[in-house]
């Protein structure tokens, strides 16, 4: 059933229901008025008549032989004037009564003065009586109204109210059409425009939330926020495949090499004259192969591990401890190098312990082999300072540098330099972590002789920053950015 029907059909329905039920007790409350109004009228004929009706009787007592014609005739006159109903009767004591008007034939109870009511036969009364001299001893008055006066009163009220009723059940299916119509109108606008979005392209098209109805716009603004996460789900799902074709594409071409590598060594040691010398030098070829592999899987799992963090699980941790942890196992993993741990102060950030230990841990691998001097000694400077509401971590190598136009490209993924070592994953790592504790890498001239300074710089514990992910431009990226193959 439509809704405009529905307000139809309750209109039509409550409506004549409601002064049916007011008609009801208006008709109650004028019927007790008209009764009680009517027996104040009957005492009133009774007080105005007692005292003709006291004269008549005393005169009809003390002559008894004669007949008061003259008071008799005024009695009548005062009982029927002003065209009062029903009619009155004196009955004096030894003598004929005097009935004037309409009267029933006999008399209610001596001993009920009313108002009563009185029955005879199909007709019913309503009278009042008083008693005349002492004791009742001079004579009886009674003053008498029929019953059927005052029902054609109250019978002209109910259909009176019958036709009020019938009238507003007509306005009630009326009014109902009209204010059903209004009513709905916001939701037919709700459902034309619903209509429309299974016919546009997601994201062009919203509903309304203009109609003035509090509880239709409410409802539209949650369809709309529920839309927008649709259309939002349906395009990272897009992304997420347009990534994961571009980033198996990307992998295998990376693989590709080393695997070839390690297929063509493989083969070289099944050759039955190979050299001792030689089969050791293939088989350390293949060792390497190996380990720069199991790198490369590595570091594409720190990625995945990266865009797969909840950034509301990140907790205050000393960044300081972390920092010193790292270089005492990358002195273990580069022992030739030299690193030193210049500067560190107690620096308290959100975040993600393992992620820090990613920034610290690529940056100094990558110092270690790329920031080698002219003469081949490799010495990794670190300080840890606060600026403010930013902690500031530096490491610097004496290498040969990175060219101004290579600074961004550095942290592409798979980008290597000229030397073409590593992975091409390390520094893609240290920005995507950066980024996620809200914070910013970057490449610098150190201010003492050659070399490169990388910058990290992230906000303290209980800034307002916030995690973001961007591109290597502050652009907003979504999730598994690191991953897509880059464009243009």
């Amino acid at each position: 059933m439509r809704l405009s029907t529905r307000f139809v059909v309750c209109l039509a329905a409550v409506v004549p229901l409601l002064v049916l039920l007011a008609g009801a007790l208006v008709l109650g409350l004028v019927s007790a008025d008209l009764r009680a109004e009517r027996d104040r009228r009957l005492e009133a004929r009774l007080s105005a008549l007692t005292p003709m009706a006291k004269t008549y009787a005393w005169t009809y007592q003390l002559r008894p032989w004669t007949r008061p014609d003259f008071l008799a005739q005024r009695l009548t006159g005062a009982a029927l004037g002003a065209d009062d109903p029903g009619g009155v009767v004196v009955d004096v004591s030894g003598a004929e009564a005097l009935v004037i008007g309409d009267t029933p034939r006999g008399r209610p109870a001596p001993t009920v003065d009313g108002p009563g009511g009185y029955t005879e036969g199909e007709h019913r009364w309503r009278y009042v009586a008083a008693d005349l001299g002492p004791a009742g001893s001079l004579a009886r008055v009674w003053v008498f109204e029929p019953e059927l006066l005052l029902e054609r009163q109250i019978a002209l009220l109910r259909r009176r109210l019958g036709g009020v009723t019938l009238i507003a059940a007509l306005a009630g299916v009326a009014a109902g059409l009209v204010l059903g119509r209004f009513a709905v109108h916001p939701l037919v606008v709700l459902r034309r425009q619903a209509r429309e979005l299974g016919r546009s392209a997601p994201g062009t098209v919203r509903l309304g939330t203009a109609s003035r109805v509090t509880e239709i716009d409410e409802l539209a603004a949650l369809l709309n926020e529920s839309l927008a996460r649709r259309d939002e789900a349906v395009s990272r799902t897009g992304e997420a495949l347009e990534i994961a074709r571009a980033f198996a594409a990307t992998v295998a071409h990376e693989l590709r090499t080393p695997l070839t590598s390690m297929g063509t060594n493989l083969g070289l040691l099944r050759h039955p004259g190979l050299e001792p010398d030689d089969q050791a030098g293939i088989i350390a070829d293949l060792e390497g192969e190996h380990l720069r592999l199991q790198r490369l899987i590595t570091l594409l799992r720190g990625l995945a591990r990266g865009e797969l963090v909840d950034t509301t699980t990140f907790t205050d941790i000393d960044l300081a401890d972390v920092v010193a942890d790292a270089v005492d196992n990358a002195r273990r993993r580069h022992p030739g190098a030299t690193i030193i741990l210049a500067e560190s102060v107690p620096a308290r950030v959100r975040g993600w312990e393992e992620g820090l230990r990613v920034i610290v841990d690529n940056l100094l691998d990558n110092a270690a082999i790329h920031g080698a001097d002219e003469a081949g000694h490799v010495e990794i400077t670190l300080t840890l300072t606060t600026e403010r509401t930013v902690v500031a971590l530096s490491v610097r190598d004496r290498g040969r540098g990175i060219a101004v136009t290579e600074r961004e490209k550095v942290f592409d993924r798979f980008h290597r330099g000229a030397a073409g070592s590593g992975s091409g994953l390390g520094l893609t790592l240290v920005r995507q972590q950066a980024r996620l504790h809200g914070g910013e890498v970057e490449v610098t001239d150190p201010e003492d002789g050659p070399g490169t300074r990388f910058v990290v710089r992230l906000p303290v514990a209980g800034g307002e920053q916030e995690p973001t992910r961007g591109g290597s431009e502050g652009r907003p990226t979504h999730l598994g950015a690191w991953l897509a193959v880059s464009r243009g």
